[in-house]
C-alpha cells in the first residue's frame, strides 16, 4: 500500500492518490486503514474460533453426541459470547470518526477509502459467519443444560 500526489482523490491498486498535502486528507485515508486493519484482527479472530469448533457439527452429525463436557461447552461460550461482544459493542466499526463531527471536509476521502478497502461488505460477512457460530452457541447451551438435567434425572432416581 503506497501514497502518491495527483489532481484527483482515487484509489488504484492499493496506491491511494491524494488531491491536497492536507494533513486532514491523510487523516481521512489513514482512519479507513486503521479500521480495515482492525476488521483483519477480528476476521482472525473469527476464523479461529471457527477452526476451534469445526468439529461439533460433524460429531453432531456423526454420532449424535457433543465430546465435550459441561466444563468445555461453557469455556467455548464463554469465548464465543466475548468475540461477538468485541465486535459488536466495544468497536465502532460502522461509526464514522469522531473528527468528522467537527470537520467534515475529508469525510468523502474517507467513505471513498472504506468502500475501496471493502469494509463494510467484510463487516456484514463477519456478522454473518457470527451468526453461524450464535446458533452453534445455542446448540451448545442447550446440551449443556440437557446433560445437566439428565444428571439430575439419574440423581433423583426417577
Amino acid at each position: 500500500m503506497g501514497f502518491c500526489y495527483g489532481d484527483s482523490f482515487k484509489w488504484h491498486r492499493d496506491v491511494v492518490q491524494l488531491q491536497t498535502r492536507d494533513a486532514g486528507e491523510k487523516l481521512a485515508v489513514s482512519f479507513a486503514v486503521a479500521k480495515s486493519a482492525n476488521l483483519s484482527i477480528y476476521e482472525w479472530r473469527l476464523d479461529q474460533a471457527i477452526q476451534r469448533n469445526a468439529h461439533i457439527p460433524e460429531d453432531l452429525a456423526k454420532s449424535g453426541e457433543l465430546h465435550l463436557n459441561r466444563r468445555e461447552i461453557n469455556v467455548e461460550v464463554g469465548r464465543l459470547y466475548l468475540l461477538n461482544n468485541a465486535i459488536n459493542l466495544e468497536t465502532s466499526m460502522l461509526d464514522c470518526p469522531e473528527e468528522f463531527w467537527e470537520d467534515d471536509r475529508f469525510q468523502p476521502e474517507y467513505e471513498r477509502s472504506t468502500k475501496y478497502l471493502d469494509v463494510a461488505a467484510r463487516i456484514n460477512l463477519l456478522n454473518t459467519r457470527l451468526n453461524v457460530l450464535k446458533d452453534m452457541q445455542q446448540i451448545l447451551m442447550d446440551a449443556a443444560h440437557n446433560a445437566h438435567g439428565e444428571i439430575l434425572f439419574m440423581i433423583m432416581g426417577v
